[in-house]
């Protein structure tokens, strides 16, 4: 039982150090943020921050996978319901969800200075779920599934994107998944 709340202590305060960065890192440049402000704003001691990351980049590359599993999960499962007519709908289907977690998402987007990147991590994982679709897909005999699956992750990534800095105009939103869904028919039709 004393494990068991340990864990969950554990659990809560890497929720509270990661949601406190977030906010920090909505306001300042990764490079201008230090453990101290982490803490302070944390209310937790210094010794505490170390018991969970090395530093501080230790903390967005924990964050940026945590993104990254969660995203490969979802456009995983997106690709699996889909058919062959209606690939583009994953695009707005992702950037619904996406406009839920607007503010940390499009924090974390923006940070450079890291090994990796969040946005380069959504690019590979669209591009490689995309190809495997295409490849147990064979929907287009024009176009190669390598070029299919670039400008898809492309065309999903600007979406994002767009979503994420229009998530406020209902009416801006639905003309992207308009404009997606005449795309997606313009491209069945000259197939």
């Amino acid at each position: 039982m004393i494990g068991m709340v340990l864990d969950k202590r554990k659990i809560k305060t890497k929720r509270l150090i990661e949601m406190t960065f977030i906010n920090i890192l909505s306001e300042k440049e990764l490079s201008r943020i230090t453990i101290k402000e982490i803490c302070e704003k944390a209310l937790i001691s210094k010794s505490t921050f170390y018991d969970h990351y090395v530093d501080k980049y230790a903390l967005v590359d924990t964050i940026i996978q945590e993104y990254s599993n969660e995203f490969q999960k979802e456009i995983h499962e997106r690709f699996k319901s889909v058919d062959e007519h209606n690939t583009f709908e994953v695009i707005s289907g992702i950037t619904q969800g996406m406009a839920l977690q607007n503010k940390n998402l499009s924090t974390i987007l923006r940070v450079t200075g890291t090994d990796s990147s969040l946005e380069s991590n959504f690019r590979k994982i669209l591009f490689r779920e995309s190809f495997a679709y295409f490849t147990s897909h064979p929907i287009n005999k024009r176009f190669s599934r390598e070029f299919l699956a670039k400008m898809y992750a492309e065309l999903a990534l600007a979406s994002i994107a767009y979503t994420l800095s229009n998530y406020e105009d209902k009416e801006l939103i639905n003309q992207q998944a308009d404009f997606i869904n005449l795309l997606q028919q313009a491209i069945i039709e000259k197939l």
